[in-house]
């Protein structure tokens, strides 16, 4: 096995990951070389590793356990790479959830396997406590408004969610429910019983299961329909199961009335919207079948009557096969329960769960089979919505984590760059290099602003800026490499804008993302800019604008591509909705979503053949020039003592560094509890801090939000400087709303924090 060489591992001594090589076989994992983070993650040290093979396995999550293996046993072709995420236990078994990369290759023996791989924290950020609250919010918003009861259990199945209960019709508030079994609810041990089988099955299986149950209420003995949906995470776990549970009292009785009168079943089931029919065993056909065949099947009631199964003829091809073998063979006998999709007389696809059951005569032989079918589509819509929606917003959590750990790196990288620049005159060679360097760390904001919008949070952190640069290199970026050629008509006198200038960028991005794949074989993609009067937009016949606005700008995007259908054109900014197999749908539906947030309005027209022009409206500043905003080159250096609040020691010292190269001293402290004591004990001694810096995101502890809520307490004229590696956050869009003097995304560098120190300083004194 090649080891790493001495310079490799004194680097990784300084890496915020555990790095590894070893050698596999089943649950033991013999260590050649552990990085020394892995105290920090597991309490464990590198020797402790090297000299037990048992050791790391015996630190996994029991309940992660078998999942870890078969994870592992199922590569069995070689070499190959391997990503998990699961728990470990750390000290005081603390549950610490980390994701695993590795690359597998063969060993000297059989089932042996070489392995060089690194464990990463995935640490519980404030922001995902904030997303998972909205997202309760918006789950509560939604199901108070079913007739259904909707609910969450986990594989303990302890309720984590529930809306209502069996009769109520009112919300049920979650300290009467949550963390409780069902026995706890009042629901008898059987029905318990029952529900707990259910849910261990969906959780092994995987796939959704129903049952229907008879349960005494208030209002008597009602019977329930419960489907039981597998909710999986990002890694493929499941964790927890949605319940949607409707009561089903009425179609039972319905379906009883049926029995008893033929006359009664006639009159009920033409006044719903379910097919209902009757199969005659002895005739071999169809007897009846209500108005809404006809009325929402689209289908040919006479026909029916002359062919029992020219219904096959209106079920979605791709179902036909599987429908026809099981009504042939089972229609005669027991109960069928099925779901498949129809194709309507308007060429609507719908989801249909049929139903049938026997009905015998009085010696007991069956001599009728009466048959329900009932359209479900807006159920399965919904089903499917909830777990994309799941999915998404799990991958939209991760991606606000990775922007800000990446922000936090790239303000460590920044730093350390631009406190070397200070030191060398500009004439030196290396201040040229160093420079570059700068220029390519910003760059690789991006990166991290398009996972930050990806995962939705925060709202826009505007200011007022030109769009002319913004379009011809934005445009240009996208365009690279494509054999699609831009063109600009901007106005010389183009209005500024008050944008969030990261959210605009990507918005520019989809839209010249959509022309580009609108012209396969290349073209022209035509960017027009121009100012426009509000009586002019409203000209355009484009709609109203979400804002009362006068002065506006323009922008069009046009393209020679094939155009949009007219069908197509009226779902073109729906989430989801796209012509391409590739597509996630989400482009064209964030933009719109990002431009609505700013008062603005997109627009669009097309027609195939015909090429597309996508409008974007934003509210401008009528001025007739807008000089430029140069920013600051010079360090501006001042004298007082700083207080600095991170919880990455990397990021306290830069930080630290930085401030003393700007003149002042300084002191550091982890979490909320040391800054709030470093400061108490700074005024108690008679030596108070001029400013302190607070990150707003502290995991486990006290973050700058919080942080400054106390101080304002002890100190109502303190000034503090809010820092955060989520650049769209609420607080760092309103900062002054919290009680902040100044703010910084990261990253940054020795410039913009010195100029925002003297800033903060400078209106204090003043």
């Amino acid at each position: 096995m090649n080891s790493f060489s001495r310079n490799e591992r004194s680097v990784f001594d300084h890496v915020p990951l555990v790095i590894y090589q070893c050698t596999q076989q089943g649950i033991d994992r013999n260590f050649k070389f552990v990085s020394p983070y892995v105290y920090s993650l597991l309490s464990l040290t590198p020797e402790q590793l090297t000299q037990d093979s048992k050791a790391f396995f015996c630190r996994i999550h029991p309940e992660d356990r078998n999942m870890f293996l078969r994870a592992w046993e199922k590569h069995t072709h070689l070499p190959a790479t391997i990503r998990l995420e699961y728990r470990m236990l750390g000290e005081g078994n603390r549950v610490v959830w980390v994701q695993e990369n590795s690359v597998m290759s063969q060993g000297s023996i059989e089932n042996e396997m070489i392995c060089h791989g690194a464990l990463i924290e995935i640490p519980d950020h404030q922001h995902i406590k904030e997303e998972l609250q909205r997202w309760d919010r918006e789950l509560q918003s939604l199901t108070g408004n079913l007739p259904d009861i909707i609910g969450r259990f986990d594989r303990k199945n302890r309720v984590m969610y529930l809306n209502r209960w069996w009769d109520s019709v009112d919300p049920i508030p979650p300290e009467k429910y949550l963390g409780k079994e069902l026995i706890e609810l009042g629901v008898s041990q059987k029905v318990a019983g029952v529900f707990e089988e259910k849910i261990q099955s969906v959780c092994k299986k995987g796939i959704s299961e129903s049952l229907e149950i008879s349960h005494p209420t208030g209002k008597g003995l009602k019977n329930f329909e419960i489907r039981f949906c597998p909710e999986p995470t990002i890694g493929g776990q499941i964790l927890t199961v949605l319940l949607i549970c409707r009561d089903v009292t009425d179609v039972r009785m319905a379906e009883l009335a049926f029995r008893d009168s033929d006359e009664k079943f006639r009159q009920l089931a033409e006044t719903v919207d379910s097919v209902f029919w009757i199969w005659d065993v002895d005739l071999q056909q169809i007897v009846y079948v209500s108005p809404a065949y006809q009325r929402l099947w689209g289908g040919d009631p006479q026909k029916l009557m002359n062919n029992p199964f020219d219904w096959l003829s209106i079920v979605f091809q791709e179902d036909q096969a599987k429908v026809e073998n099981l009504f042939l063979k089972r229609i005669d006998a027991k109960g069928l329960d099925i779901e498949y999709r129809i194709v309507t007389g308007r060429h609507e696809l719908r989801w249909i769960h049929n139903r049938t059951f026997p009905v015998k005569d009085s010696s007991g032989r069956i001599h009728r089979i009466i048959g329900i079918a009932q359209d479900v589509t807006e159920r399965k819509k919904w089903e499917e919505e909830r777990l994309r929606g799941a999915k998404l917003e799990s991958l939209g959590l991760l991606a606000g984590g990775l922007a800000h750990d990446f922000n936090n790196l790239l303000t460590a990288i920044l730093g350390q760059l631009s406190l070397a620049k200070y030191t060398l005159d500009s004439s030196n060679p290396l201040f040229t290099r160093i420079s570059e360097a700068e220029h390519a760390s910003l760059r690789a904001q991006d990166i991290a602003r398009q996972l930050l919008t990806f995962s939705k949070g925060g709202a826009p952190v505007k200011k007022t800026v030109s769009l002319k640069e913004i379009l011809h290199e934005n445009v240009r970026l996208v365009l690279a490499g494509s054999n699609v050629r831009p063109i600009f008509n901007i106005s010389d006198d183009l209005w500024p804008v008050t944008i969030d200038a990261g959210q605009i960028c990507q918005v520019i991005h989809n839209l010249v993302i959509n022309a580009r794949q609108a012209m396969e074989e290349g073209g022209e993609c035509i960017i027009q800019a121009q100012n426009v009067k509000g009586d002019g937009v409203e000209l355009s016949g484009l709609g109203a604008m979400t804002s009362h606005a006068q002065d506006w700008i323009e922008i069009r995007f046009i393209d020679n591509g094939i155009g949009i259908s007219k069908d197509n054109l009226e779902k073109i900014f729906d989430p989801y909705f796209t012509t391409k197999s590739t597509g996630s749908g989400l482009g064209l539906a964030t933009s719109y979503s990002i431009v609505r947030n700013h008062g603005g309005l997109l627009a669009v027209k097309s027609a195939l053949g015909e090429g597309s022009t996508f409008s974007l409206f934003l509210p401008a500043i009528p001025i007739q020039e807008m000089s430029p905003e140069l920013p600051e080159r010079s360090v501006k250096v001042g004298q007082g003592k700083i207080l600095i609040m991170d919880d990455e020691i990397q990021i306290r010292n830069v930080l630290g560094e930085m401030v003393g190269t700007c003149g002042y001293s300084y002191q550091t402290a982890k979490d909320g509890d040391e800054a709030l004591r470093n400061f108490c004990e700074a005024r108690e001694i008679g030596s108070p801090f001029s400013a302190v810096i607070l990150d707003l995101t502290i995991p486990g502890g006290l973050g700058g939000k919080e942080v400054i809520s106390r101080l304002l307490t002890i100190d109502p004229q303190v000034k503090a400087i809010v820092v955060s590696g989520y650049s769209n956050d609420p607080v760092l869009a309103n900062y002054q709303d919290y009680g902040f003097k100044g703010r910084v995304a990261k990253p940054f560098n020795l410039v913009d924090l010195s100029v925002v120190l003297h800033s903060v300083l400078e209106k204090t004194t003043s």
